[in-house]
C-alpha cells in the first residue's frame, strides 16, 4: 500500500492505527468500561428521548448505533456517542408537535452538515467559539431542561413549551400535584445526590473504594431500576400505580431503511422540501452545537494531544447519518459518559462495541420492563444531571478578569432563557466575533520612553501586541504620530515581535509612517515573513528592519548622526551594538 494511501486511511479510519496493537489487556479494560457505560446509557437514553418528546425506543436506537459507528471513525477513546440533554432539548424545539419522521430527518441532515464541515476541513472554526459563550449557553440550556421537567416531577400536565409560559403554567397547575409522583421525585433526587457523593468517602480498603465508585457511577441505573420495581410490584398487586409511567416500548431492533424524505400527516403528504423548511435553522444549529460539544469533550480527554476537529466533525456526521437509517435522534458525545469511561479505565474506542451490545440486550429482553419506569424518576435523573452543568462560578470569574467575556456569557445566557437557545448561540457568536475583531482593529500598544547607553540616551519604544492588519493600520499610525508629537526629538523603535503577519494595507501604513517622520524608524524583532512582505512592497523606501535585537548592526539617522544605543537595557528588549551606517536592511550573522 502506498505511504500516502496508508496515512490517509489512518487519518480517516483511526481504528487502523490502534487495532493492530490491540492486546488482551485492552480487551478486558474495554469490556469493563463498555459494560459500565452501557449501564449508564440505558436510563439516559430513555430519559433523553422523553426530553425530546419522543418514545423511549428512539433514545435506545440512538445509543447503540452511535456507539458502534464511533468505534471505527472516532479519535478519542473516552467519547461515547448517543443521546444527550443538549441534543434532546434542541430536537424538541424543532420537532415539537410534528411526527417522529421529522426528528429522524433532522438526524440525517445534521449528519450531512457535520460530514460536509469535516470534509472541507472547517475544524478551525471551532476555535472561534470561546469558553465563555459555551458556558453561558450550557447554563441556559440546563435551566430550560430543569423547568421542562418540573411537570413530570409533580405528575402534572403542562401544554406550553416555551420556557417562561411553561414555568407559569407549572406553578398554576401545582394544585393538581400527584402525591405519588412528588414523593417518588423526592426519593429519587435525594438518592442521586447521596450516591453522587459516595466517591468522596475516605476508605483504606481498595475493595470498598471500588464498590463505592461503582455504586456512584451506577446511580442513574439504580434509581430507575428501583423506581420501576416499586411501580411493577404496585401494578401487579393493584392493577394501577400512583405514578405516571413511561408507557410501552417495542421489543427488538429497529428496521433498517433510509430516512423519511416525505411523511403522511393529516390525510396529506408533506414532501422533502416542506419538511426541510419546517425544520428551519435546526439543520445548522443542531450540528454546530453537536460539534462544539464533541470537540470540547475531545479536548478535555485528549491528554495534551492535538484534537483533529475536522475528523471529529466527520465522525459525528457518520454517526448521525447511519443513525438516521435506524430511526435515531440527533446525537453527540456526553461529558457524563466520557467521565464514566475514563474512570473505568477505557483503553480504546472499541469500548463502544460493548456498550452498544448492552443497549441491544436491553432492547431485546428488557423492553417490556421499561413500561413500568415512572416519569418522575426520569425527570429526577435529568434535573440532577442538568443542575451539575450550570456554571455558577464562571460569571464571577469573568466579571473580575474580563468584562467583554462576561458580557458575552451573560447575553448568551439571558437570550437562551428569554428567547431561544438557537438565537443565543447566533447572537453570542456574533458578539464573540466582534470582540475578536476589536482586538485586531484596536490592539493594545505599549508606548514608553527608554534610556540606554552610558549617556542615558532616550528613545521612544513602541510595541503593538498583534499583527498589523488593515483594521489596525490607521490606529497604529495615529498612536505613533501622537507619541511623536509629545517626544519630537528622540528616535522611534517599533518592536514587531507581535507581528506574525502583515497585509498590504499594513505595509502601506508603514510606508505612510516613513514619509510622515523625518527621522528613520527602527523596526526590531521582525519575523522573516513580515520582512519579505515589507521588502517586496516598499523596496527602497524600506526603513531599518531587524529580525532580532541581539547582536545586530543597523543604520539609524538622528539629527546629530550619533549612535542611539551603545549598551543593553534589559534581557527582553535589548538593542545592542547599533552603529551609524548607510543601508536599508540589517543582516543577521
Amino acid at each position: 500500500m502506498p505511504l500516502k494511501t496508508k496515512k490517509f486511511l489512518e487519518k480517516k479510519l483511526p481504528i487502523t492505527q490502534w487495532l493492530p496493537r490491540y492486546s488482551k489487556e485492552d480487551v478486558v479494560a474495554d469490556f469493563i468500561a463498555g459494560l459500565t457505560v452501557g449501564m449508564t446509557m440505558i436510563p439516559q437514553s430513555v430519559a433523553y428521548a422523553a426530553l425530546a418528546g419522543l418514545k423511549p425506543q428512539y433514545g435506545l436506537y440512538t445509543a447503540f448505533i452511535g456507539s458502534f459507528t464511533y468505534v471505527f471513525v472516532g479519535t478519542i477513546k473516552e467519547v461515547s456517542i448517543g443521546p444527550t440533554s443538549l441534543m434532546s432539548l434542541l430536537t424538541f424545539s424543532y420537532v415539537v408537535g410534528k411526527p417522529v419522521e421529522y426528528a429522524i430527518l433532522l438526524t440525517f441532515l445534521a449528519g450531512c452538515f457535520e460530514l460536509a464541515m469535516g470534509f472541507f476541513q472547517l475544524g478551525f472554526l471551532v476555535d472561534f467559539i470561546s469558553p465563555c459563550l459555551t458556558s453561558g449557553f450550557t447554563s441556559a440550556t440546563s435551566i430550560i431542561i430543569i423547568i421542562a421537567q418540573l411537570k413530570n416531577l409533580f405528575g402534572i400536565r403542562v401544554k406550553c413549551h416555551s420556557t417562561f409560559p411553561a414555568l407559569k403554567e407549572t406553578i398554576y397547575e401545582l394544585k393538581n400535584t400527584q402525591l405519588g409522583d412528588a414523593l417518588l421525585s423526592v426519593f429519587c433526587i435525594v438518592f442521586l445526590l447521596v450516591f453522587k457523593q459516595l466517591t468522596k468517602i475516605k476508605t483504606t480498603s481498595p475493595r470498598s473504594k471500588k464498590t463505592l465508585w461503582f455504586l456512584s457511577i451506577s446511580k442513574n441505573a439504580l434509581v430507575v431500576f428501583l423506581s420501576a420495581l416499586i411501580s411493577y410490584i404496585w401494578y401487579s398487586n393493584l392493577g394501577t400505580t400512583p405514578f405516571r409511567l413511561t408507557g410501552p416500548v417495542p421489543r427488538g431492533l429497529p428496521s433498517i431503511g433510509p430516512p423519511p424524505f416525505h411523511v403522511e400527516t393529516n390525510n396529506s403528504t408533506v414532501n422533502f422540501v416542506d419538511m426541510v423548511v419546517s425544520l428551519g435553522s435546526g439543520i445548522m444549529v443542531v450540528p454546530i452545537v453537536a460539534v462544539l460539544a464533541n470537540v470540547a469533550i475531545a479536548k478535555a480527554y485528549s491528554q495534551d494531544a492535538i484534537v483533529d476537529a475536522s475528523q471529529e466533525m466527520m465522525s459525528l456526521g457518520l454517526c448521525n447519518i447511519f443513525g438516521s437509517f435506524v430511526k435515531a435522534m440527533p446525537s453527540c458525545g456526553a461529558f457524563t459518559r466520557s467521565s464514566v469511561a475514563s474512570s473505568s479505565g477505557v483503553r480504546t474506542p472499541l469500548q463502544g462495541i460493548y456498550s452498544g451490545l448492552v443497549i441491544i440486550f436491553a432492547l431485546s429482553f428488557l423492553a417490556p420492563f421499561f413500561f413500568y419506569i415512572p416519569r418522575a424518576s426520569l425527570a429526577s435523573v435529568l434535573i440532577v444531571a442538568a443542575s451539575s452543568l450550570i456554571d455558577y462560578e464562571i460569571f464571577l470569574i469573568l466579571w473580575k478578569s474580563s468584562k467583554p467575556d462576561f458580557f458575552v456569557a451573560t447575553i448568551t445566557f439571558s437570550l437562551g432563557i428569554l428567547v431561544s437557545v438557537e438565537v443565543s448561540i447566533v447572537i453570542g457568536a456574533v458578539l464573540n466575533g466582534l470582540i475578536l475583531l476589536k482586538s485586531w482593529a484596536r490592539p493594545n500598544i505599549l508606548i514608553e520612553t527608554r534610556a540606554v547607553g552610558e549617556n542615558g540616551l532616550k528613545y521612544l519604544y513602541i510595541k503593538p501586541e498583534l499583527g498589523l492588519f488593515y483594521p489596525a493600520a490607521d490606529y497604529l499610525s495615529e498612536r505613533l504620530k501622537k507619541a511623536h508629537k509629545e517626544y519630537p526629538s528622540i528616535p522611534i523603535a517599533v518592536d514587531c515581535s507581535g507581528f506574525l503577519q502583515i497585509d498590504y494595507s499594513g505595509a502601506k501604513s508603514v510606508e505612510a509612517l516613513l514619509k510622515a517622520f523625518k527621522m528613520e524608524i527602527i523596526f526590531i524583532n521582525v519575523h522573516e515573513r513580515v520582512m519579505k512582505v515589507l521588502q517586496s512592497l516598499l523596496g527602497e523606501e524600506l526603513s531599518t528592519l531587524c529580525r532580532t535585537s541581539n547582536e545586530v548592526t543597523f543604520p539609524i539617522k538622528t539629527q546629530e548622526e550619533t549612535p542611539l544605543i551603545n549598551g543593553q537595557e534589559d534581557r527582553r528588549y535589548s538593542l545592542e551594538r547599533i552603529d551609524i551606517r548607510k543601508g536599508s536592511l540589517c543582516d543577521l550573522e
